[in-house]
């Protein structure tokens, strides 16, 4: 019990970790962080992609060892009984996913809503925002992705950029479940999993971006660390995994950590193994916080601050670019240029109202939305 309970604390601390790393290079694109360039390479400020592919990670493990918990109790020769077997915990996990992740999204799209009707004039961007509901709920956000970068308001082409993802996880979610049931025993799973893996790692990947020139919002783009973050969750399930040296593990995650933030940044992206790095990096980070448990994620100093957005991480993630771009467009609409200010300051001063009225709304959110619909899809 206590070890399940120190793997789940782990498991929100990386969340945290991602969450920082998203919120710094996100934030590099809507407020000009120059006190930061000054004293930070700029390259690695601009990628959340680093961020983006351990959550994915983390998600494709915790959703396969949660499912493979409950599938020791199916039973069948053929994948109609095992699915007949299967037919309470499939519709308790797809009732759980629905609830976790609907209700945050449509609260996005609604305040969106709210905010452009308020702020813009010219009411083009309804065909798009009407469309939003129905490619959440669907999952096909990613596939439309490119229609909204042709919306010239801004606000709900960055305002929505969350949902992409949460269409690619949401099709994880839909089929990985029956893929596994699929599967006769847990040594086809992992075999499964590994091959689609290292299809999308070492194949499709690299060419969506250098044969069919697909850029990083592409679903195929981020498939691996789902599959592979499964892969490492059937071995652990096995049995794989022990404690390591704590001061070893704690030097080798944080220079994962420091790869997973910087890499995308520094690398060449038309290097042909660039995106490999990268997820491969992510799926590692995963695979050493949960295994040996916790590494950097255990200093003192920080366990705190990881654990807390960690667990709030989702609200954090869905309201995080929409509410930057709230702030900083009333900022510059009301009280910008302030001759009291210089440019430095000012910028300065909007990324900390930014980071700490969205810990308040982060907040908010997660206590009157998320933890109410989380429990709700529990019952």
């Amino acid at each position: 019990m206590n070890n399940k309970t120190n793997f789940f604390d782990d498991i929100e601390r990386l969340r945290g970790f991602a969450c920082i790393v998203v919120f710094v290079q996100h934030f590099v694109n809507i407020c000009p962080l120059r006190f930061l360039r000054e004293i930070i390479l700029p390259e690695c400020l601009w990628y959340g992609e680093g961020g983006m592919r351990v959550f994915f990670a983390i998600s494709g493990f915790v959703v396969t060892l949660s499912l493979m918990n409950k599938f020791d109790a199916v039973s069948g020769e053929q994948f109609v009984d095992r699915l007949r077997s299967a037919r309470s915990i499939l519709f308790s996990f797809y009732k759980n996913r629905f609830f976790r992740i609907f209700p945050m999204a449509f609260f996005l799209i609604l305040m969106m809503g709210i905010f452009m009707f308020c702020t813009e004039e010219d009411r083009s961007f309804l065909k798009s925002l009407l469309r939003c509901p129905i490619d959440v709920f669907c999952c096909t956000q990613n596939y439309s992705v490119g229609a909204f970068a042709g919306v010239e308001k801004i606000h709900l082409y960055v305002g929505s950029g969350p949902l992409w993802t949460l269409a690619v996880e949401g099709q994880f979610y839909l089929l990985w479940p029956l893929a596994l049931l699929m599967c006769k025993d847990n040594n086809a799973r992992i075999i499964t999993s590994l091959v689609l893996g290292c299809l999308f790692l070492f194949g499709i990947q690299p060419m969506s971006s250098f044969l069919w020139q697909l850029d990083y919002y592409s679903t195929c783009n981020n498939l691996a660390e789902l599959f592979l973050g499964s892969f490492f969750a059937l071995i652990y399930e096995e049995g794989l995994g022990e404690k390591a040296n704590k001061n070893v593990t704690m030097i080798f995650t944080a220079l994962l950590a420091l790869a997973v933030w910087c890499y995308p940044g520094v690398i060449n992206r038309d290097v042909y193994f660039s995106k490999m790095a990268i997820s491969i990096l992510a799926v590692t980070l995963v695979v050493s916080c949960t295994y040996v448990r916790g590494g950097f994620l255990n200093i003192p100093i920080l366990r705190r601050v990881f654990q807390y957005l960690g667990s709030r991480s989702y609200s954090f993630y869905v309201i995080q670019l929409f509410w930057g771009v709230v702030v900083v467009w009333y900022m510059d609409s009301i009280y910008f240029p302030k001759e009291s200010f210089s440019l430095y300051d000012f910028h300065k001063y909007q990324l900390i109202i930014i980071a700490v009225s969205l810990l308040v709304l982060t907040e908010i959110v997660y206590r009157l939305i998320e933890k109410p619909m989380r429990k709700l899809g529990k019952r």
